[in-house]
């Protein structure tokens, strides 16, 4: 097995909320961040956005530990659904409209938006040994002659610069495998139920192997919200070692990006001593909109669970309070109103990959 690049991890997160559709808001870009450019107005102010957090991030936390380490990556997790669209009506209702695209771009969109990040932050020393999931991006395929929905939720997830770069892609796709009940659109409109795409199961029954990365000479997983707790990540791992023996891969990282989700021990498929980590965008149970969570672990393999990190282990900092940098309208805004931060979470020091 190849040895890691990095000796030490730095968690970082992203607190937003994701669940309501929200307007995009005015978005300009600040600090040293990047003009972004893309075709859609709604998806270049929330990539904008994105980006902004990022340079802040870095630049907030320039001086923290383990931020300038070579040997610490730096990983920044970004919940899912963060690039979704809202109408002025799905808005003003506080929901999806049934019969649309549920918020979905076109799907070419999502290779747009993965080249537009990746070029802001490879052209930044800041992001130097950092890894990016960007959260997750809703596309819809063009509509078939009989008006079925193909929809997409598809994670993006980018390297920044390294002092020298392996062979690997600089940047994945890595599409969702299921739709849950609470994300809006019936679970059928999923692009991997019909037979007829390139996402099919039918085509690529084996798809789940794309949630496993190789890179930095890591072995990482990566999921999105229902996915982990259906145990993709850990399938996969099965299939390989199946196929190719007990000792042919030892996840070192698995990263979860989801709205609704926390993390499950029994998708857990690192191997003993390595770490979880979960950034969530859920907030609307009633009228409270609680602020979504964020859970870093570490495998133990004799209890067979992940021992999440007390919440006092992370310092947390609010993000200037205007639309280029928060959610402003989430909820009608009732988010805002009622006193909810979003900010970027950051482990108080950086840990180690693994604990023997």
């Amino acid at each position: 097995m190849p040895t890691p690049r990095y000796r030490s991890i730095l968690p970082l997160s992203l607190m937003a909320p994701t669940f309501y559709p929200a307007d995009h808001g005015i978005v300009q870009p600040k600090g040293q961040a990047p003009l972004i450019q893309l075709q859609d107005p709604d998806l270049q102010a929330r990539a904008q956005r994105l980006v902004n957090v990022l340079y802040w991030t870095a630049n907030t936390y320039k001086d923290h530990d383990g931020m300038a380490d070579s040997d610490t990556l730096k990983v920044f997790i970004v919940p899912e659904f963060y690039f979704r669209k809202a109408s002025a009506e799905e808005v003003r209702r506080g929901g999806f409209v049934p019969g649309t695209s549920f918020g979905s771009y076109p799907e070419e969109s999502r290779y747009a938006l993965a080249e537009a990040l990746y070029d802001a932050i490879h052209q930044s020393a800041l992001f130097n040994d950092w890894t990016i999931v960007a959260g997750t991006i809703c596309s819809a395929m063009t509509p078939r002659p009989d008006g079925r929905l193909n929809l997409l939720n598809t994670a993006i997830m980018l390297r920044g610069r390294r002092p020298v770069m392996d062979d690997s892609v600089p940047y994945v796709l890595m599409e969702k495998h299921y739709i849950s009940n609470i994300d809006g659109p019936d679970p059928h409109s999923h692009a991997n139920l019909d037979p007829t795409t390139t996402y099919s199961f039918r085509l690529n029954p084996d798809q789940h192997l794309d949630n496993l990365i190789y890179w930095d000479g890591m072995s990482l997983g990566l999921e999105v919200c229902l996915d982990h707790c259906m145990q993709v990540v850990k399938n996969a791992v099965s299939v390989i070692r199946q196929s190719l023996g007990p000792d042919s891969i030892n996840l070192d990282l698995q990263l979860v990006t989801s709205c609704g989700m926390s993390i499950v021990d029994q998708a857990v498929a690192v191997r003993d001593g390595a770490l979880v980590m979960l950034t969530d965008g859920m907030s609307y149970a009633g009228n409270h909109f609680p602020e979504p969570i964020f859970q870093v672990g570490r495998y133990n393999a004799r209890t067979g669970r992940v021992d999440v990190n007390d919440p006092d282990n992370f310092l947390f900092t609010e993000l200037p309070g205007e639309s280029s940098y928060q959610i402003l309208q989430y909820a009608q805004g009732r988010y805002v109103e009622l006193g909810r931060r979003q900010g970027v979470w950051v482990s108080n020091d950086r840990l180690p990959m693994f604990i023997v």
